[in-house]
Formats: structure tokens, C-alpha cells, sequence
């Protein structure tokens, strides 16, 4: 088996399990975030996906433990709206190595957060925020080409909502960076 993915909703469970079985890749899932590491064994996956709606600590208790069972599993964090994309370029090893980053965080001052990049080449850069009211719904927050060097962008307070917001960062068409915000 290629990918085990865990989520909340059985629906876009299902959803994205389908997108992934139409590339060849076979995948298993699970809505019982709980007992994944229990019902499942890592050495059974090259990686395991970790939807928007397991929260943490939950999602930090699964990854060690899946590390314990498999040292070389990819552990990914993604969610709905990008997941087949995220999951297939994991899988061909296209996440994880910095081939056009040399720096990914995000840092808060003052209830905005300030995304920091620095970028070996120049490359398309997307940034969008997607947060969970109501279901995932996702804004545009930045898309442009920029040069190598250091950049530095804004989410002002307000592009941030109460309960959980993931911050999707893409370069290029196939380096992702997710970051999570709960409030």
C-alpha cells in the first residue's frame, strides 16, 4: 500500500482516496483518528497524510508512533483542497526537499503572521489561507513570480479566523508548505 490517509470527514475521506486510486496509487484511510496507530501499521506505507481536522495533540501522539513502527515513513500534514496534489508529489519525493526554499516559517507579532521565505531561484509563489467554518473555504492571499533572495509577506489579523486556518504555500508547481493556525 502506497498511502494511508486520516482524516475527520468521510466524505472528502472518500473524495481525496478516489483522486489518489485515479493516479495508480493505492491508498487506505480512516476516520478514527484515535485508533489509526493501532488499526494501522506504518511499514505497510510509504507515507501517511494527516488531514486539517486531526488536531493536535492527537496528530503529534499518531506521528511518533508511526515513526516508531517505520523510521523512513513520509509523515504529511495536508487537507482537503490540495491533498491528491500534495500526496502524489510526496510520493515522488517532491516535497521535503528544498529545492527552492532554503528557509519556510511563519512567525506571529502582534495577532498577524508573517510568512518568511528565502528563495534560491526565482519561482511562481502562491500563498492562500483556508479556514475551517462552515467547511474549508480558501483565499488567495498573494501569487506572483518573484526573484531569488529573502521575501517576507504579511496575513493581516483579519485574514485569520477564530478555529483552525492553514496556510498553503506553493513554489513553483510542486514544493508545498503548510502551516497551521489555530485560534
Amino acid at each position: 500500500m502506497d498511502v494511508l490517509v486520516i482524516g475527520r470527514n468521510a466524505e472528502v475521506l472518500e473524495t481525496v482516496k478516489e483522486g489518489l486510486i485515479a493516479r495508480g496509487i493505492t491508498v487506505d484511510g480512516t476516520t478514527a483518528a484515535e485508533r489509526a496507530s493501532i488499526d494501522f501499521d506504518a511499514r505497510d506505507f510509504a507515507v501517511v497524510a494527516f488531514g486539517g481536522g486531526v488536531g493536535s495533540p492527537l496528530r503529534e501522539t499518531l506521528k511518533s508512533e508511526f515513526k516508531r513502527q517505520n523510521p523512513g515513513v513520509i509523515l504529511l500534514d495536508t487537507f482537503a483542497s490540495v491533498a491528491v496534489r500534495h500526496i502524489t508529489a510526496a510520493l515522488h519525493g517532491d516535497t521535503g526537499n528544498r529545492e527552492l526554499t532554503a528557509r519556510f516559517e511563519i512567525s506571529e507579532d502582534d495577532g498577524s503572521y508573517f510568512l518568511h521565505l528565502d528563495l534560491k531561484k526565482e519561482c511562481d509563489v502562491s500563498v492562500e489561507a483556508y479556514h475551517a467554518k462552515n467547511g474549508f473555504h480558501g483565499t488567495t492571499l498573494g501569487r506572483g513570480c518573484l526573484p531569488a533572495g529573502p521575501f517576507v509577506f504579511r496575513i493581516h489579523e483579519q485574514q485569520i479566523y477564530d478555529g483552525l486556518n492553514i496556510i498553503l504555500v506553493t513554489l513553483g508547481r510542486t514544493e508545498f508548505y503548510v502551516h497551521r493556525i489555530e485560534r
